[in-house]
């Protein structure tokens, strides 16, 4: 018999959706599933998101609902704090279930976007969360709480999460002993890893004096996504080269690992072109390119515990930053 209960972070613009989320936390109740829904405590700023990722890594599914409001923008990121928890999600491999209100849906005028960026921005969100698997679009009430039941137990089946359950279902002795086997068995991948890298590393120097670097020029073919619906989106061609975008690339890894999204970010800071309102036509160029550093021995990948993928610079990738970056001496 499995004992373990999870728990289930919702995330949804907060005064238009408030009913939506009350059948939702219902559904998840009766289905003995934990909500933290974190309700009345939306975020308006960095440090309440700060607490709001917190609760969300303590979560084992996330729910997205989608309405027709788009919500407060973050000004740093240009994006709603809605979103950022769904990319938050993502990016910690959080499995997350997509719930959208079907756009024939009748709603009040004060539940609806007028301003056509947040329209635009709400549209381009939208888009991007329906590619999800666990996406469903609902019509009414009686349509959301069922799509809601079914999709969290199929969830549940087939993406296992870790769950929370009781102490006094487990024995000291025994679950001591289970620790010193994971201690054991995480010293050993440890070092199975770091043998692993020194000899990857050996061989990507010994293999990349034929691999395109230094002065080899890139186009990047990149579509703007236009904010007012009277103007259809354009494509545009960003003209660099392998070392610039390393340069771009490294910088943002100072003393830190970054996620593929935050390097595709960084490329379109690094040329001026707002990551909400530009994309790459090429949806494997970040890949292509992390590929084509790692093979030069310059970045490495690694999973986190959680099975996110990251991307860190290796010692002759720092070396390299160092060399494209600093500010050397006059003779």
């Amino acid at each position: 018999m499995n004992n373990r209960k999870y728990q289930v972070f919702i995330s949804s613009t907060y005064t238009d959706l408030k009913e939506e989320r009350n059948i939702i936390l219902e559904t998840l109740l009766k289905a003995n599933f934990i909500p933290a829904g974190m309700e009345g405590f939306v975020a308006t700023d960095m440090e309440q998101f700060e607490v709001i990722k917190s609760v969300i890594d303590l979560c084992d599914y996330y729910i997205l609902i989608l309405g027709k409001r788009y919500g407060s923008i973050n000004e740093q990121t240009g994006k709603s704090y809605t979103e950022m928890e769904y990319d938050y999600a993502i990016e910690n491999n959080i499995p997350v279930l997509v719930f959208a209100m079907d756009d024939s849906y009748p709603v009040s005028e004060d539940k609806i976007d007028r301003d056509e960026s947040k329209i635009e921005a709400l549209m381009q969100f939208k888009k991007r969360a329906m590619t999800n698997r666990l996406a469903t679009i609902w019509k009414n009430h009686t349509d959301l709480a069922g799509s809601v039941a079914i999709s969290i137990v199929n969830a549940e089946k087939d993406f296992p999460r870790p769950g929370w359950q009781r102490g006094v279902d487990y024995d000291e002795a025994s679950l001591r002993r289970q620790i010193m086997e994971i201690q054991d068995e995480k010293d050993k991948i440890l070092a199975e890893l770091e043998t692993a890298k020194k000899e990857l590393d050996s061989l990507k120097n010994n293999n990349s004096d034929d691999i395109a670097f230094e002065d080899t020029p890139i186009e990047i073919e990149i579509t703007h996504y236009h904010r007012h619906y009277n103007h259809l989106d354009t494509s545009d061609i960003i003209e660099t080269s392998l070392e610039e975008l390393f340069k771009i690339i490294s910088t943002e890894m100072m003393d830190v690992k970054i996620v593929e999204m935050a390097v595709r970010d960084c490329i379109l800071n690094g040329f001026n072109k707002s990551p909400i309102d530009y994309s790459f036509d090429n949806k494997q160029f970040v890949k292509i390119l992390l590929n084509q550093y790692k093979a030069l021995g310059l970045v490495y990948s690694e999973v986190d515990e959680k099975g996110g993928p990251y991307w860190g610079l290796t010692q002759k990738g720092e070396q390299l930053r160092n060399d494209l970056i600093l500010i050397k001496k006059k003779d």
